[in-house]
């Protein structure tokens, strides 16, 4: 089972890395009775070769539903640009042809089940511990757009959430806070006492009529008009390196208890497919980013320690970053985890003194 499970995440490892390579722009022609019509269908047009390109025609078979009920009902999402090369009217249709360029990571993800997604996840990321946490200005915790969160996260092969609901609610608040104000000195902490490797903060603005919701918080339930503003981040918790940021507005005219509940609704929804797409385009990626802290020296000066991890088969880039208190630390762009890594680092007669998924210190 578990060379199945390798085998599995090898072979989309590579439709991954292959599809990265592949020109994504494509000239098609489509038909309709306007010629918004026409644009669409050759939209859809350009969507169906890159599929025919992402996946064997047995797959297509298997999967024919849901990758019309998930890809082309929402073509427009994964054209990144298009330029029309012909617009013409005859015989009483519009035919339009148009150069697209395909965003095929986005296809190439969405098409993946969940195993495969899961797969991938343990091969390129070591399937990482992540936390969630969504308060607002208040330092009020909001449990239901938590777990929408989760359940998005989970849906896309992350399934190693950890539940934070033990930590004090104005901890939260003050954890919130930091990652917003950029405070770096938090992802020391937040990797050591919280046992995450990633942790998604979201802070909640609320509005009523126009007026911040802070005296009259309690009585949101009588409010006409309630007004939701929704920020998140996916920060990694050893790096302190930002996977996602993004906002989202909901809005709600209701009368009663459910107005908030449906302002809260439309704002979570965006930012869960965003977030989750990427989170799995940042795992499909079998590139990763690994932060190395090097200390007592062990690799001698910056000069000699970049020219070594430079020698290391996979790697791609290296950034010195800060020389203090005898740590060195270096950013590696590696095609592999950190544990790959590690194990190169050690083959080298390097000592592995601490790693996660995405840091290393020797």
């Amino acid at each position: 089972m578990k060379k199945i499970g390798l085998a599995l995440a090898a072979l989309f490892l590579c439709v991954v890395w292959t599809a990265s390579a592949l020109a994504a722009s494509v000239t098609v022609t489509g038909h309709g009775a306007t010629e918004r019509d026409a644009l669409h269908a050759a939209m859809r047009e350009a969507i169906e070769q890159q599929v025919g390109v992402l996946v064997d025609s047995q797959t297509y078979v298997e999967n024919y539903r849901v990758i019309h009920d998930r890809i082309y009902t929402h073509s427009e999402g994964y054209i990144a640009g298009y330029d029309i090369l012909r617009s013409e009217y005859k015989a009483g249709y519009y035919e339009v042809t148009i150069r697209a360029n395909v965003r095929e990571e986005l296809l190439n993800t969405d098409l993946m089940s969940y195993m495969q997604k899961k797969a991938v996840i343990r091969a390129n990321m070591q399937d990482p511990r992540i936390g969630v946490i969504i308060v607002d200005q208040h330092g009020t915790e909001y449990p239901s757009v938590e777990n929408t969160i989760i359940k998005g996260l989970h849906k896309n092969g992350f399934s190693r959430i950890v539940d934070l609901t033990q930590i004090d609610a104005s901890v939260k608040h003050r954890i919130a806070n930091a990652v917003f104000d950029g405070d770096s000195s938090l992802n020391g902490i937040l990797g050591s006492h919280f046992n995450v490797d990633y942790l998604v903060t979201g802070y909640l603005n609320m509005n009523a009529d126009g007026v911040p919701l802070i005296d009259d918080y309690p009585f949101v339930g009588s409010l006409n008009n309630v007004a939701v503003n929704l920020s998140v981040r996916m920060l990694n918790a050893n790096t302190g390196e930002i996977l996602y940021a993004g906002s989202a507005d909901g809005q709600s005219f209701n009368l009663g208890p459910k107005a908030l509940q449906e302002a809260l609704r439309k704002a979570t929804s965006p930012i869960v497919k965003e977030l989750s797409k990427s989170a799995i385009q940042k795992a499909a990626n079998p590139e990763q980013h690994v932060t190395l802290l090097v200390t007592g020296g062990v690799l001698g000066t910056m000069s000699e320690a970049y020219a070594r991890i430079s020698a290391i088969p996979g790697v791609s880039g290296v950034y010195t970053r800060v020389k203090q208190a005898g740590v060195m630390q270096i950013d590696v762009d590696y095609h592999g985890t950190a544990h790959d890594l590690a194990q190169a680092l050690e083959r080298d007669g390097v000592t592995i003194r601490e790693m996660t998924s995405e840091y290393i210190r020797i």
